[in-house]
This record gives structure tokens, sequence and C-alpha cells, in this order.
């Protein structure tokens, strides 16, 4: 999967107390929420106006409650025309509960649609909300890699409703920023066990043991990268 992956090295990857991991960090204003989640907004517009939902989605977004750090909206979902950041962000907070509740009492035929709508959603929010992160570790990049593997499998519900393959290319970017991510985790990890097994090479009746313990899991950690 990383075959074409190359780590960058720069002066701050050999300083002590310095984690590699922390040095990367992904766009989230233009990659997210004027990527990702602006193309899904016009998705969602669409899949309303289909099922005739897109009242009721007015109609909520208007209804919201304020909550400490978040912005209430002041129009309705259709009224405003130009989105930025600080909205679309905003938006992250709240799309997935909006638009459960304007989904709410589907019809026969619109119960698989909904569903499969509401998942590929929630997919991309649980990926949103743990992209925030500070730092990452193994298991915080596997769950957003399941996090856009939900979203791949779920968003043929909007197909007649993609216009551009853009969204395309900003899915693309994150997992090669996720890929990247990883690699300097495992980079990092691998680096403090060499550390580790260097200073204890004064003990020579443990230097075999760490040798063997080092190799073991260095080995176990390329295994998420390929």
């Amino acid at each position: 999967m990383c075959d074409n992956l190359r780590i960058p090295q720069n002066i701050f990857h050999r300083l002590d107390r310095v984690s590699a991991s922390d040095l990367y960090k992904p766009d989230m204003l233009h990659t997210i929420y004027l990527g990702l989640f602006k193309h899904m907004m016009d998705w969602i517009e669409g899949f309303l106006k289909k099922h005739g939902r897109l009242q009721a989605f007015d109609d909520v977004w208007k209804a919201l409650p304020p909550y400490p750090g978040f912005l209430v909206p002041k129009k309705a979902y259709r009224e405003v025309t130009q989105w930025q950041g600080k909205e679309m962000r905003n938006l992250g907070r709240c799309i997935l509960g909006v638009l459960a509740v304007a989904l709410r009492q589907p019809g026969g035929a619109q119960v698989i649609p909904f569903k499969r709508a509401l998942g590929c959603v929630r997919a991309l929010v649980d990926f949103n909300m743990m992209a925030q992160y500070r730092s990452h570790t193994s298991d915080t990049i596997a769950y957003m890699e399941d996090y856009l593997d939900q979203f791949h499998k779920l968003k043929d519900i909007f197909l007649e409703f993609q216009v551009t393959k853009r969204t395309q290319d900003k899915v693309d970017k994150q997992r090669k920023e996720i890929r990247h991510q990883r690699a300097l985790v495992i980079e990092q990890v691998a680096l403090s066990l060499r550390r580790r097994m260097r200073d204890d090479n004064r003990q020579k009746k443990t230097t075999s043991v760490w040798t063997w313990s080092v190799a073991n899991h260095i080995s176990t950690l390329s295994k998420c990268i390929y």
C-alpha cells in the first residue's frame, strides 16, 4: 500500500524529545471542510430534493438550539450563499443529527437508501473527528482508514448527484496523508526501540534478547503499511 511512500527527513527527526508523528498535520480546512464536506453537502442536497425532504432539512437546521462552542445558524441551509471554513466546521458538528431528523419516518422504498445515506455521512463525520487529534498512533490511523473505507462503500447512494471527480481527488489526498502518518508512527517506535537497545548494549546478557525484541516489533509494525 505504501510502496511509493517516501518519508521526508529534516533536522527535527534526530532531536531528542521530538515526536516525528507530531510534526506532520493534515490540512483540515481545505481537504476536509472546504473539500470533502462541501462536496458531500452538494450530494445531500440533491438526495433530499429527490426524496422530498429538503424543506424538512431546512426546518431542522433553523431550529438547532444554542450550545457552548456551537454557532447557531441564523438562516436556513439553502439561504446561505457563501460557506467558509468556520461555517463548514460548524456544519461538521451537527450535520449527522440534522440529517437523521430530516430522514425520519421513511416510506417503504426509502428505508435502505436513507440508511445508506446516514451511514455514509456518519463515516465521514467520524473520520473528521478523528483527524482532529493532535497526534496519532497505529490504532487511531487504523480507525481513520476504516472510516474512509466505509465512506467509499456507501457513497454510491449519492452517485447520481456527483457532478465531478474532484471529491475522489480529495479522498485520495487524505489517504496519502494517513499513510504518511502511519509511516511516521512506525519510524518513531522503531527509533525508540533502537535507542533502548543501544543503551542496553552495555549489559551483554540482555543484548541478544533486545535485538530479537526490536526486530520482532519492527517486523510487526511494518505490516501496517504493506
